[in-house]
């Protein structure tokens, strides 16, 4: 029972604290505010959360590892598939699947990417975009290096994923409906495989 008592106000914590960050921002949010939405006092909330930032970190953190995570993943597959290819020929360039596990991803968390991509004051997350572009960058990199006959373009490669991260932050921001947004991000991403494969590689 108390466990269970301590969770529900964890989650109301949270909860508030979410609310108060996208309307205040990260500098302007009250933690009194927070705790006083939440309905519980700030001796609660530092029984949970160590401050300010460790309360961000909570909302953030695990959807952030997350798609980190299924990015990961797929570049791995793709990986493996791509060390396999004795031409591209025939390749498949259509990822609709993989983009709807990464809006997915998202949107089920849409809140906490929109925290991390609206210009959050919080010094720890000032630079997930550039992460993110890396992250892209560093999985790409030895996924396209491992085609026979190919060398890779590293400017178009680095530029390609900018520009794709970019893609995905502005549909983000921009289109609040998760099926909507799969319409279009689907389009983002098909248009960097195809960026990829026509530009990014160049044949030996």
């Amino acid at each position: 029972m108390k466990k269970d008592i301590e969770y529900e106000k964890r989650e109301e914590l949270l909860k508030a604290a979410k609310q108060e960050f996208l309307e205040k921002g990260y500098t302007k949010a009250s933690l009194r505010t927070i705790c006083a939405n939440a309905g519980v006092t700030t001796g609660a909330l530092y029984f949970f959360f160590e401050n300010k930032a460790d309360l961000f970190s909570a909302i953030v953190d695990r959807p952030l590892n997350e798609l980190k995570r299924i990015i990961i993943k797929h570049f791995d597959e793709d990986l493996e598939l791509m060390s396999s290819l004795k031409s591209l020929d025939g390749l498949d360039l259509n990822h609709d699947k993989d983009t709807d596990i990464f809006v997915d991803c998202i949107y089920d968390n849409y809140d906490s990417f929109l925290l991390l991509l609206t210009g959050t004051e919080n010094t720890v997350y000032e630079n997930v975009v550039d992460e993110l572009v890396d992250l892209l960058e560093k999985k790409t990199s030895p996924m396209l290096n491992a085609v026979n006959g190919y060398t890779y373009d590293e400017f178009m490669c680095h530029w390609i994923c900018h520009i794709s991260i970019d893609g995905y932050i502005h549909v983000i921001k921009h289109e609040r409906n998760k099926e909507e947004a799969k319409l279009k991000l689907r389009k983002v991403t098909n248009f960097m495989v195809q960026g990829f494969v026509g530009m990014g590689l160049v044949k030996e």
